[in-house]
């Protein structure tokens, strides 16, 4: 059985009029939580809220120990670099397999927020060392090509099962 252990449906901050790429979307993991047998599974709407121009928007999942800055986590796969529109959206999965107490696999899917609505997928999968006593971030994260004021987008949704 399915339980949703985290849940947002309202549009959140957006990330815009920067060339850091950061979160729109996170699961903390707390100490102990990632336990041999379990598995994670997350899902993350991206919408376009507004872009300037022919500018790139580059999605993304990392996931690691650092929650102010996330680029420095290890990155489990991104989209590729693409001219998005307004009202451009794209979906993002993953799945993290716990192993064991050291071990965990994550895979993850992720549209492109394509322009001309192609839907086309990059998937990845990573092998990832962690720690049971350890607290961990899974982010969505977005990074423009251009500091740019109408380079906007958000998570529109995000959920997490177990």
């Amino acid at each position: 059985m399915l339980r949703i252990v985290e849940q947002t449906t309202a549009e959140g901050a957006e990330h815009e009029n920067t060339l850091v790429e950061n979160t729109i979307a996170r699961k903390i993991f707390l100490a102990n939580e990632l336990s041999a047998g379990k598995i994670y599974r997350g899902s993350c709407l991206v919408v376009v809220n507004d872009n300037n121009s022919t500018d790139t928007l580059t999605v993304g999942v990392r996931f690691g120990t650092t929650s102010a800055t996330p680029a420095s986590n290890t990155d489990c796969g991104r989209s590729t670099a693409v001219d998005s529109e307004d009202a451009d959206q794209a979906v993002v999965k993953w799945e993290i397999q716990v192993q064991s107490a050291t071990r965990a696999i994550i895979t993850t899917e992720i549209q492109n927020p394509d322009a001309k609505g192609t839907g086309a997928v990059t998937r990845h999968g990573t092998v990832l060392t962690i720690a049971a006593d350890t607290q961990y971030y899974c982010d969505i994260t977005l990074d423009w090509s251009v500091a740019h004021a109408d380079n906007e987008a958000a998570s529109a949704c995000f959920a997490v099962t177990e």
